[in-house]
């Protein structure tokens, strides 16, 4: 629309001032404290290696499954390019927001009835709040599918909580701009409350202004702080579901040697897969059972468990013989990363003795089988 502002996201020709603008923008953000790039671990791998760095935006979007499942048509505009340390922080449009989503409800004379049409973040955060789950919900059921519901509430709990969303706030230099009318009695609550205090001041800013940038133009809003959203979640989704070893099945997160590992790729189906592979004769039995106790996680993980789970096999000349084991956040889960283990790590040649053991008998029964008919047939 004439007059309005160009976006980072805009693929319309800008012409050579824009793009000067542009790479002067990128290098701009080392000369912010506020505009410091997110540190994310390496994994426990690169660590051991001690050479490598953690993924950049742009490196992490790239390496996430692409989307399997098709939600819907959003309005055209171009896959805009992020840079290696911060996605481009979208424009909020519309003027009477721009600074909504920074300005505390003690910055005005305020009161329920006389002002009750002004926009303040915490009237914005109510909607970006319910904007980011709406994000974060369609960025995993488009790329994890087949993760089950609990897996995938996890995963959208981690990329939505305050304290993610106060480190976006602070890498964007938010906590400069908050507007409130007594900020030393606002900044002493939150420290009386500690950090956690803050943090929820910081999320609340984040999540309004979330709901600036999709309010401000009816038509592509939503879809600019999708793609937005998409590339600041990337490397901390892809951390945690290489962490998890979440998957697709039909495209596998890749690692650094850029192969498919099956180790590191969960399967549902990989119980049923043993059992089909190894249980058909008289007296062979596959067992799961716990090896460990299971433990209450803490941290970004507080109120979720593991479990230890180990696959023992009994039959084929074998009492008890352990295939594999396996961690999960329940035993089901466990259990598949156990038969995983037994089909694809150390003990997956006994695997496949008692694969072929298992085809030779069946051959056999298909033989005798044979033998009976004919037999029959020369009697009648």
């Amino acid at each position: 629309m004439p007059g309005m502002n160009k976006r980072p996201y805009d693929d319309r020709d800008r012409g050579q001032a824009y793009k000067k603008q542009k790479h002067d923008d990128r290098h701009s953000h080392d000369k912010h404290p506020g505009h410091a790039r997110p540190q994310h671990r390496d994994d426990r791998d690169n660590r051991q290696q001690g050479a490598k760095q953690s993924l950049t935006h742009d490196e992490a979007i790239a390496r996430l499954p692409p989307p399997t499942t098709a939600l819907g048509p959003v309005p055209s505009y171009t896959p805009f390019t992020v840079p290696a340390a911060l996605p481009p922080l979208p424009d909020v449009q519309d003027g009477s927001l721009t600074t909504a989503p920074f300005r505390h409800k003690s910055t005005a004379n305020y009161n329920r009835s006389s002002n009750a049409d002004d926009v303040t973040y915490e009237k914005l955060e109510f909607l970006g709040d319910a904007y980011l789950e709406l994000l974060a919900s369609r960025l995993l059921y488009a790329r994890f599918p087949n993760l089950l519901a609990g897996q995938q509430s996890q995963l959208r709990e981690l990329l939505v909580k305050n304290e993610t969303l106060a480190e976006y706030a602070r890498a964007y230099s938010f906590d400069k701009r908050v507007q409130v009318g007594d900020m030393e009695r606002m900044m002493q609550d939150a420290k009386d409350r500690g950090n956690k205090g803050f943090n929820k001041i910081l999320g609340d800013v984040f999540e309004a202004y979330v709901a600036a940038v999709v309010l401000s133009d009816h038509e592509e809003g939503f879809a600019v702080a999708e793609k937005w959203m998409t590339a600041l979640w990337a490397p901390k989704l892809l951390e945690a579901a290489e962490k998890e070893r979440y998957f697709t099945p039909s495209h596998s997160l890749q690692h650094a040697d850029h192969t498919s590992n099956p180790l590191k790729t969960y399967s549902p189906t990989a119980k049923a897969e043993l059992q089909k592979r190894v249980l058909a004769g008289p007296g062979a039995k596959l067992e799961y059972e716990p090896y460990q106790k299971s433990i209450e996680l803490k941290g970004d993980q507080l109120g979720q468990n593991r479990h230890f789970i180990g696959v023992y096999l009994t039959g084929y000349g074998y009492e008890k013989k352990l295939l594999g084991k396996g961690e999960g956040k329940n035993k089901v889960e466990a259990g598949n990363w156990a038969a995983t283990e037994a089909m694809h790590g150390e003990a997956k040649a006994v695997v496949q003795e008692c694969e072929e053991k298992l085809k030779i008998a069946r051959e056999e029964r298909q033989r005798q089988k044979e033998a009976k008919e004919d037999a029959q047939v020369k009697k009648e």
